[in-house]
């Protein structure tokens, strides 16, 4: 599956825009597998409870859903449960990142257990190192792919050794890779997909990607690797900000990035003629 972290599209002012949010998923999810509301590239933590519950309500997704929490406590992370529940979705959790030093892997073990045992969603572990700045030790991972409710991982870090890690421990969890730079590799690692941001802009090279690998066509696989490696390598670079930016170059209602964020990348120079030969091609959403 090709799942794209749905960006939230706020006005110049960051005003939370409710009918841009809505058009975005309805004129994306029509190209991939599903979607993920309040990712790293949803902004979620720029979202007040009361936004994040509109923002749910707004949405009447057809395809399988996903909803970020990027919680501190548990308390917090139970009531976004509850909401994402009512979409009858997964919830995607990373780990509480403030007082990362003084949680340790048994804190970690009844944060994510107790999200787990505090609704009827699955729960998904979510390790995106680089935004949270915390970690996911995999004697944690592997502990929690344990519990019957804890069914899946996204992880972003790009370290193939760790889905490496994942395959060899035989792992009861979906496994899929946010880092489109090593989709591939991951996929060579056993994942069974990606929850990438480039496939908000061109999920069709990445599901082509994909059934070639399922297919056993390698050859093919890794050229087209290849050619995708720069485009999401320097979408990774400048992240939520040139998101935005490149959906708005698209006619797409992408949004603004919440102030004090800039509503430019200064990837962008590097990223629109990428963006262009995609379009040429016909690989990017219009």
């Amino acid at each position: 599956m090709i799942i794209p972290p749905l960006p939230t599209p706020f006005d110049p002012q960051g005003r939370f825009d409710l009918q841009a949010f809505r058009e975005l998923a309805q004129a994306i999810e029509p190209h991939v597998d599903g979607l993920l509301f309040y990712g790293s590239n949803g902004e979620g933590v720029h979202l007040s409870r009361e936004e994040r519950t509109q923002g749910l309500a707004a949405q009447s997704p057809k395809k399988p859903v996903l909803v970020g929490l990027m919680e501190e406590t548990l308390a917090q992370a139970t009531a976004a449960l509850a909401e994402a529940e009512g979409l009858g979705a997964r919830v995607l959790a990373t780990p509480p990142r403030y007082y990362e030093a003084s949680l340790g892997p048994d804190g970690l073990l009844r944060y994510f257990c107790g999200l787990a045992e505090a609704g009827q969603s699955e729960v998904w572990l979510y390790h995106v190192p680089a935004n949270t700045k915390a970690q996911l030790p995999l004697s944690v991972v592997a502990e929690l792919a344990q519990h019957p409710r804890i069914t899946g991982i996204k992880d972003s870090s790009g370290e193939l050794s760790r889905l490496a890690f994942y395959a060899s421990q035989k792992l009861a969890l979906e496994v899929y890779t946010g880092h489109a730079p090593t989709f591939l590799g991951a996929l060579a690692l056993g994942a069974k997909g990606g929850i990438l941001a480039a496939a908000n802009l061109a999920p069709k090279p990445y599901k082509r990607l994909l059934e070639l690998w399922q297919a056993g066509k390698v050859g093919e696989a890794q050229a087209l690797q290849a050619e995708l490696e720069p485009f999401g390598r320097v979408l990774a670079q400048g992240g939520f900000v040139l998101l935005k930016q490149a959906l708005r170059y698209l006619g797409l209602p992408g949004g603004y990035p919440r102030p004090p964020y800039p509503s430019e990348s200064p990837a962008w120079p590097a990223f629109k003629p990428l963006l262009e030969a995609f379009r040429e091609r016909s690989w990017t959403v219009e």
